[in-house]
């Protein structure tokens, strides 16, 4: 999320995201990923819709949502970015494929319909323990 909030911090430009309600809804299966102690030191709340995932993309596709629980820069606690993300499980790769960030009155701040680079997981990170959930199914203690 930083790289995104860096991104609407520099004025990136608020683009129409292709299915941005199918994106940015609330309704499905959101699996709380970390817990509450976790959320609080790294300063936001990481859920995943497992309805959402299927094959596609790098792999496997699916939508997170991280919601800042603490303001971030000039971005306000409550602040959701919604994700299509995908990834290789097995190759151990991840790309976003479109993402959206809204205010907390739901208002749009930045987005983008163009897939974002392929990066290399970081396994022992907080990002590498969401990959790890989606891939296996795993969620961290």
């Amino acid at each position: 999320m930083r790289l995104i909030v860096a991104l609407v911090l520099a004025g990136a430009p608020v683009v129409s995201v292709a299915a941005t309600s199918t994106l940015t809804a609330t309704s499905g299966n959101w699996v709380r990923v970390f817990k509450q102690e976790v959320e609080t030191a790294v300063g936001r709340s990481v859920r995943i819709d497992t309805a959402s995932m299927r094959a596609g993309g790098l792999g496997r596709t699916f939508r997170e949502l991280d919601v800042l629980t603490k303001a971030q820069g000039q971005m306000p606690r409550g602040t959701m970015q919604f994700m299509l993300r995908s990834v290789n499980c097995t190759a151990g790769t991840t790309r976003v494929e479109q993402w959206q960030v809204l205010n907390p009155g739901g208002a749009p701040l930045g987005g983008s319909a163009t897939p974002g680079a392929t990066q290399r997981v970081r396994w022992d990170n907080e990002d590498g323990l969401v990959i790890r959930y989606v891939c296996q199914g795993i969620l961290p203690r």
